[in-house]
């Protein structure tokens, strides 16, 4: 056991410490440049420059103790399946997103659920793309075994493979990734996965006029670009029957709104909760939630979606649902369901509840839809295929079909947003409809229509462009003259929808007192 100790440290010794540190060297400046020109941040960057040198003795002295347990070649090909996977994710990255695999991304796949994640790959890697993935990720393997398995001539040959090894490990971001990534996993992990029940204000809330709303509606879309609503100029009739209830007075379109964020789970933070973007604490789940506010008001709150209740344990949409007096999925992950459901399956639950709920107790009811998430033509069903590819002449035949499933999705989204305002006739009742975000639909670039880009200025402006749309029932026009008249007035003022808990208290007539 002695000798094993001393043939350890004299392992760890001279050249083989001096290599480790080389061998980081490429990667710790990459860090130190990416955080120096893209976040002006140089204190940030020398700290994670030590970051790396201790993250690589660590990972060096456990290949020593892999030698000294017989498990070195184990511990070296499974470290070199890491690289050559991560690396290859990375190239996907930049070449699909312009980015590498950040927070945004992790969040766009974590943060959502079953299906969508599912369509998210389907849309991303086409056959010839996961062919070439695998390519990379042998390539770069081969590449790491045979510099590390091959012995060479000193010193020369050490100079060589220490340069070679550097390279590799510089390509691969080594330092970078395996310091940043686990963190970002973590702080997903600490602020998305929260049971916001632990998080309760028990605000006090002050009634601030005399007449209230029985029934307030928040109708929350997906994927919903302004850029193809017929209510905000589109060419084609997407909007049918939102226009008609715009025409008769019951419809106000807010014109220029902008979503809180670019993806649902960051933008559910901001619109679900009195957190903003310039709030001191970045821990969103310590701020009141709009469905503890309307509930704190007197309503009974109730959660109808159609987006599937899964995702990594406890998605942030979900966690808001939880805080619901009523809640309702119409899939389940490990039931059975289809991996497709329009829309209509949600309105027909939503109609059931709203003939059996009683005068007794004030309503607020939240109802989340598929809408136009994709793909696309997943979202309606055939007899909402009005939109062919012939009437899109004017665009690249590569974006004919994407134009024609994404305008037949928002025609039907149109069907079931006035079916759902529907059931509000005859009742003192008031809804907003609007997505979580757009997308950028072939705005930015020729090739690319999906989640903004958030590399991209463009990208990011048109994915944050949306409708939104306040519905209200002839009895509360009648008893809330004075709320009417300034909700006409901010339809032409600028409106972000992180402002939405004020606006729907103020509409409920209660404000926060603590």
């Amino acid at each position: 056991m002695g000798k094993n100790v001393l043939n350890f440290v004299e392992r760890i010794k001279g050249q083989d410490v001096a290599f480790v540190l080389s061998a980081t060297l490429l990667t710790a400046i990459v860090d130190v440049l990416y955080y120096a020109i893209h976040d002006g941040d140089c204190v940030k960057s020398f700290l994670i420059l030590g970051a790396n040198y201790m993250m690589a003795l660590g990972m060096y002295l456990l290949l020593r103790l892999a030698d000294l347990a017989h498990l070195g070649r184990v511990i070296k090909w499974f470290f070199g399946l890491v690289i050559s996977f991560y690396f290859s994710t990375l190239v996907f990255c930049w070449y699909c997103f312009g980015n590498p695999m950040d927070k945004v991304i992790i969040a766009l796949i974590a943060g959502t659920n079953k299906e969508e994640t599912h369509e998210f790959f389907q849309t991303y890697i086409t056959p010839s793309l996961l062919v070439l993935y695998c390519l990379t990720v042998l390539l770069v393997f081969g590449l790491f075994i045979w510099l590390t398995s091959r012995q060479y001539r000193k010193p020369t040959g050490r100079l060589l493979k220490g340069l070679g090894l550097c390279v590799l490990v510089g390509c691969c971001c080594l330092g970078f990734s395996f310091y940043t990534l686990p963190g970002r996993i973590e702080g997903l992990l600490r602020t998305e996965q929260k049971d916001l029940s632990d998080y309760l204000h028990h605000p006090e809330m002050k009634e601030i006029r005399d007449s209230h709303p029985d029934i307030i509606m928040i109708v929350i879309g997906e994927s919903f670009s302004r850029s193809h609503s017929s209510l905000y100029g589109y060419d084609k009739p997407t909007n049918p029957r939102l226009s008609l209830l715009r025409d008769s007075g019951q419809l106000i379109t807010f014109q220029k709104v902008t979503a809180a964020d670019t993806h649902t789970s960051e933008a559910f933070k901001h619109f679900m909760t009195t957190f903003r973007h310039d709030s001191p604490d970045e821990d969103w789940f310590r701020y009141l939630t709009l469905p503890e506010a309307l509930h704190a008001s007197g309503y009974h709150t109730a959660w109808f979606s159609n987006q599937a209740k899964t995702g990594w344990y406890d998605n942030v949409t979900t966690s808001f649902a939880n805080l619901c007096d009523t809640v309702h999925f119409t899939s389940v992950t490990g039931e059975g369901e289809q991996d497709s459901r329009p829309d209509g399956i949600v309105l027909k639950c939503l109609k059931n509840y709203m003939q059996s709920v009683g005068q007794e107790r004030r309503q607020a009811v939240f109802v989340h839809l598929m809408g136009q998430h994709v793909n696309f033509q997943q979202r309606y069903p055939a007899n909402f295929a009005r939109f062919k590819e012939k009437h899109y002449a004017s665009c690249q035949e590569s974006q004919r079909e994407d134009f024609a499933t994404y305008d037949n999705a928002t025609l039907y989204n149109d069907h079931i947003v006035a079916g759902i305002f529907e059931t509000l006739k005859g009742k003192n009742a008031i809804a907003v409809y609007f997505p979580d975000h757009g997308l950028d639909f072939y705005e930015s670039s020729p090739d690319y229509c999906s989640h903004a880009n958030t590399s991209k200025q463009a990208s990011v402006e048109a994915a944050l462009k949306i409708p939104f749309v306040i519905y209200t029932t002839e009895s509360y026009r009648s008893t809330h003259p004075a709320v009417m008249s300034q909700l006409q007035q901010m339809s032409q003022r600028p409106f972000n929808t992180e402002d939405l808990p004020d606006l729907l208290l103020s509409v409920a007539g209660y404000q926060v007192v603590r």
